[in-house]
């Protein structure tokens, strides 16, 4: 009687065992399939905010091209984007079953280029915000960055003042990629940055549409200056548009007192980069995915504008 309870006991304890095994197993089966599942709901996450972000482009694009192929006369066409904030406000925003999408529309135009400036106009721009020995060390150590030498401006940094620094970059010497570059930059903190990034851009062809640029921006050309700038800004707030860089420019030397020589081939009255940054996500997720895109206007032809792609780029927030 005896050795037959040890084995009932053994079988019992095997039984054990095994249950223990199994359950085991089943809840490694289970948490790989939860893992499984989180990471198949991950992607196609992922693939919904990026079509909802690349559908926010396309809405973008078409609602543009359909309100300049609306415009009658050049005067028409730069209204467009004196008022492109109203026109496009239907897109801000817009939810579409289970996802949604964020656009926003600039005229890089109405920015200073800052691979494209001259020193001139880089000084024009950052010293009102900086002073003027601080705005020229800045621009020295930003055309240092950019130069393809290692001869230090008089207030600039080559590679030999960051290392001395500690700093972990060194000047790339070639033109920047991406605004975020700037902070790599001796002497640009996050506050100046800031400061800067309404009235900068990298993308732009160099010219400045004198339409919808800001007063900033137009003070820092340097045949107009701050007195010049004022001037455009309550013309526009008049109701005034400029039609083509030419005339305009002639009516404002008649207008104002020009310092300088003019540069006609540096402004426009019309944009030629347009840049539509569009957000997109599904509405029970937290990912979120962003486009960049900045497309070349060409809208001399009445009825008949196009947008060409210049620059596309693409990140998971």
């Amino acid at each position: 009687m005896r050795v037959g309870s040890d084995r009932r006991g053994v079988a019992l304890m095997l039984v054990l065992w095994l249950i223990v095994v199994l359950g085991a197993l089943a809840a490694g089966v289970g948490a790989s399939m939860r893992s499984e599942a989180r990471v198949v709901a991950n992607v196609r996450a992922r693939s919904v905010a990026r079509y909802a972000a690349e559908s926010g482009v396309v809405a973008a694009t078409a609602r543009l091209t359909a309100l300049l192929r609306a415009a009658e006369t050049p005067r028409d066409q730069a209204l467009v984007f004196r008022r492109l904030d109203d026109l496009l406000a239907e897109l801000r925003d817009e939810t579409l079953g289970p996802v949604r999408f964020q656009v926003a529309v600039a005229d890089l135009n109405a920015r200073i280029d800052l691979n494209a400036a001259d020193e001139t106009t880089l000084l024009g721009l950052v010293q009102p915000f900086v002073g003027e020995v601080a705005g020229r060390a800045l621009v020295d150590a930003l055309q240092d960055w950019k130069d393809e030498d290692d001869e230090p401006r008089s207030f600039g940094a080559e590679a030999a003042a960051y290392a001395a620094a500690g700093a972990p970059f060194r000047p790339s010497n070639r033109p920047l990629l991406r605004l975020d570059e700037l902070t790599r930059i001796a002497g640009f903190t996050d506050s100046i940055a800031s400061l800067l990034a309404p009235y900068i851009t990298v993308r732009s062809d160099g010219r400045i549409n004198l339409n919808t640029a800001p007063e900033p921006v137009l003070a820092a050309i340097g045949w107009l200056g701050p007195a010049g700038a004022a001037a455009v800004v309550a013309e526009r707030e008049r109701g005034i548009v400029y039609e083509t860089p030419a005339g305009t420019v002639r009516q404002l030397t008649r207008d104002i007192s020009v310092q300088g020589q003019v540069d006609v081939m540096g402004v426009t009255t019309m944009p030629r980069r347009i840049l539509i940054v569009s957000r997109g996500w599904q509405l029970d997720h937290a990912l979120t995915h962003e486009i960049q895109a900045v497309y070349e206007l060409d809208a001399v032809r009445l009825g008949t504008p196009r947008l060409t792609v210049r620059f596309w780029t693409e990140r998971d927030l």
